[in-house]
């Protein structure tokens, strides 16, 4: 089966993962690698965003001086700020690069997995069809019962017949006609009128045994772990930086409950795969904030005390 993507950026990762399967044999853990790999990459500038981040945090108290001093004066106060930020070499929007980088990492990862899912979901119902269900297990990671499907109380260990045809309808792009002959020739898709349609009968009775042959049935595909966890690392992670950062407590308050919900959202619709790259990505942003933090934290402490040490030598 030939599995195609319009991004470059995710037809590599979509190489590197199935490159990385024949070696390691687990999706999940090739996630897992991959998510850190990305992250390790754009890590010079994470570590130069959130330098200027504290850079701009420092200078909080002189801003906010500087905009009662100027009130009635924008234009003079935007040209102290700027001699401000020059004078202390400090660039307001050098967070940004770091900052779309890693969103469009996250459409392009985004995209690899859901050829992913595409290749393996149809993999499982060809193989089920053509090898017969006691010969298919399906890829379970921890709690979650299918790792194709979401981690979901809502969510059926395989695609509904209505799911499955959503699923082949938004995915044509990425599934080859060879593919969709053999689903056809397996009596699970039709095309009436040239019309796409899923054999329900057909296809209902094949998912429905397979499950039963992996022991699954009458079970949801997860509980809801993922999808939470996503919630409560990006809502972390963001109160993290708003402590940080004054200027980002008065104007992110909303974003630091908006966004974690939305996470939960995304993460409740997508496959699992992306919800464990959501949540890595969060874990990692958590621990290294909390290590530059202690870092720039106990450089600050020397220079203040470098500076004492120099203001008590000049007055004696």
């Amino acid at each position: 089966m030939g599995f195609l993507s319009d991004n470059f950026i995710a037809d590599g990762i979509f190489v590197v993962i199935k490159w990385m399967f024949e070696f390691i044999h687990d999706y999940s853990i090739v996630i897992l690698l991959i998510t850190l790999a990305i992250r390790i990459v754009v890590l010079p500038l994470d570590i130069k965003q959130r330098k200027n981040t504290r850079m701009m945090a420092n200078l909080g108290p002189e801003m906010e001086s500087l905009k009662k001093r100027y009130a009635n004066n924008p234009d003079q106060m935007n040209r102290k700020m700027q001699e401000l930020y020059r004078e202390r070499n400090v660039k307001p929007m050098a967070g940004c690069l770091p900052m779309i980088l890693q969103l469009f990492l996250l459409f392009a990862f985004f995209g690899a997995l859901r050829n992913i899912v595409s290749e393996q979901t149809v993999s499982l119902v060809l193989r089920a069809a053509h090898d017969g269900v006691e010969n298919v297990q399906l890829p379970q990671w921890l709690w979650v019962h299918n790792l194709w499907q979401p981690d979901s109380g809502l969510a059926g260990c395989m695609p509904s017949a209505a799911e499955f045809l959503t699923f082949l309808q938004t995915n044509a792009g990425s599934i080859t006609p060879q593919t969709m002959i053999m689903l056809q020739n397996h009596g699970l898709i039709t095309y009436s009128g040239g019309t796409l349609q899923v054999a329900t009968e057909a296809y209902n009775t094949l998912t429905t045994n397979l499950i039963a042959a992996n022991g699954l049935t009458g079970l949801n595909n997860g509980w809801f772990g993922l999808p939470v966890l996503a919630g409560v690392t990006l809502f972390f992670q963001q109160w993290q930086s708003m402590k940080q950062n004054p200027t980002m407590q008065q104007q992110g308050k909303m974003m630091l409950y908006i966004f974690p919900l939305f996470s939960v959202w995304i993460c409740a619709t997508s496959n699992t795969a992306f919800s464990i790259y959501w949540v890595v990505s969060n874990v990692y942003a958590i621990i290294l904030n909390w290590i530059l933090d202690a870092f720039y934290k106990a450089r600050e402490r020397k220079a203040e005390e470098r500076s004492r040490i120099v203001e008590r030598k000049q007055t004696e």
